[in-house]
């Protein structure tokens, strides 16, 4: 065992004793070291431990958040499974935060402590504030993506086709932001007819999953009756909290769920979300989303044209074909019996002229229920059609307006006579109609007792028809 220094002030006796003023000198120190301490003394020694630990980093759960308050300061607390502590961002820092504070939000916090000592509350000062827990939210991702793989959510065989032509589209999105400013312009370019339904919901934050699957279930229960054929789902790009509202399972459970087409265009290309995985067809961006819905004008046209020009080199070739079938059987040799001879085109020329007729009307019929198709989907996305359908909207909107303003200037009617019926019960004129009167001075104040009425005075009776002025004769 090591020894300890050696301490001559242990040392009793000889050399080694304390002078007298060495040992006043002590006895002082150790008296004032035992000294209680005053309240603020205690109180400047915590606040001046405080200041020595600088500047931290703090890693917690926010929790108790309310906004801003009126002086525009940030209060709320972090906490984990033993302690909480009090925190506060000022005005002059409120502003840097770039992060929604929300209850039950990972965060980083970089500050300092501060003890106030008039209040005995210590808290700390936040500087900066950013969110955390990325690996928590990728290991949500992988475990639902598992999940829903084994319940066969991403199974290809289930996803449907996007159709060809498109009555109406309904974007699920937030109608204040960029992406679905996008896709109005590419909708505009490409196919302005088509019928545009915008869902204003919240994108990102804690109610954005909720808000998001409840659209996509409500559009797809009218999609039949309003004429919605695709339910794009999209939003600009953002860090990858701010994209977690798709990585929902109430989302996942509203897209397999639908019935109509979904889309889902999510962030930027890098980003991938349950939602993607899940939809029907996913798309980079909502500009490359409405291309992939929508069909070109110009393509169409030519498609159109391209089909009518195979259509009719098809009945070309076959009328040549049987024009050749004929050639070939009345350049045969034939019999020697010349009523054999004559027989054989004519059966032929039968056979052929039987057949020629209902392979050609069947041809047409296909090309005529082509046509007719196309036709009606055309009629129905074209402007004069959208059109009229948001004046008969209007309309209707407008009765119910004017229905509903009348109803409302009739009960108001009611009760404002109502309350005059009321008023003249109760007023001057109603109590004077019913016998009563109302006895005046000459100056005009009213004569409520015998007392003031002097003899030879002029008075005014107030009745309910006119009013009489007499004069007392003799007082009461």
């Amino acid at each position: 065992m090591k020894r300890p220094p050696f301490d001559p002030t242990f040392a009793q006796g000889g050399l080694f004793d304390q002078p007298a003023e060495a040992n006043a000198k002590k006895a002082s120190v150790t008296n004032e070291a035992t000294r209680p301490l005053q309240v603020s003394e205690a109180a400047q020694l915590v606040g001046d431990q405080m200041a020595a630990l600088g500047k931290l980093s703090i890693q917690g759960e926010v929790s108790g958040y309310r906004g801003a308050n009126n002086s525009g300061h940030l209060y709320f607390s972090i906490k984990d499974a033993q302690c909480v502590l009090p925190c506060v961002i000022w005005k002059s820092k409120a502003s840097s935060v770039k992060i929604p504070l929300a209850e039950g939000l990972q965060v980083v916090v970089e500050g300092r402590f501060n003890y106030y000592a008039e209040g005995g509350k210590l808290s700390f000062i936040v500087d900066s504030i950013r969110a955390t827990g990325q690996g928590d939210l990728d290991a949500k991702f992988r475990l639902l993506c598992a999940e829903l793989k084994e319940l066969g959510y991403f199974e290809e065989s289930r996803k449907r086709t996007l159709p060809m032509l498109p009555r109406g589209i309904a974007i699920v999105t937030s109608a204040s932001g960029a992406a679905l400013q996008d896709c109005l312009a590419v909708a505009a370019r490409k196919f302005p007819s088509v019928a545009i339904t915008v869902i204003d919901v919240v994108v990102q934050g804690a109610s954005a999953a909720a808000a998001v699957s409840n659209a996509i279930r409500l559009v797809d229960l009218a999609a039949r009756r309003i004429g919605i054929d695709v339910i794009l789902v999209t939003r600009g790009g953002g860090s990858r909290e701010d994209l977690d509202a798709f990585n929902h399972r109430l989302i996942a459970d509203a897209v397999y769920n639908c019935t109509t087409p979904v889309v889902a265009a999510i962030g930027h290309e890098s980003d991938t979300s349950v939602i993607e995985l899940v939809a029907d067809v996913r798309a980079s961006t909502p500009t490359a989303a409405m291309n992939r819905i929508l069909p070109d004008r110009a393509e169409l046209r030519q498609q159109l044209d391209y089909a009518n020009a195979s259509l009719r080199q098809s009945l070309l070739q076959f009328c040549q074909t049987k024009s050749r079938a004929l050639t070939q059987v009345s350049s045969r040799p034939c019999l020697r019996d010349p009523a054999q001879l004559l027989l054989l085109p004519r059966a032929k020329l039968a056979q052929v002229c039987k057949e020629l007729p209902t392979t050609m009307l069947a041809r047409i019929d296909r090309a005529r229920r082509t046509t007719l198709e196309l036709s009606s989907r055309l009629e129905t996305t074209s402007p004069a059609a959208t059109l009229g359908r948001s004046q008969a909207k209007a309309h209707a909107t407008r009765q119910r307006l004017d229905m509903s303003m009348n109803q409302l200037l009739a009960r108001a009617n009611r009760d404002v006579q109502a309350m005059t019926a009321q008023l003249q019960a109760v007023g001057p004129q109603g109590t004077l109609a019913r016998g009563y009167s109302i006895t005046k001075t000459s100056d005009g104040k009213l004569l409520r007792s015998v007392a003031n009425a002097k003899q030879g005075d002029v008075i005014q009776t107030v009745l309910s028809d006119g009013e009489l002025h007499s004069r007392i004769e003799k007082g009461g």
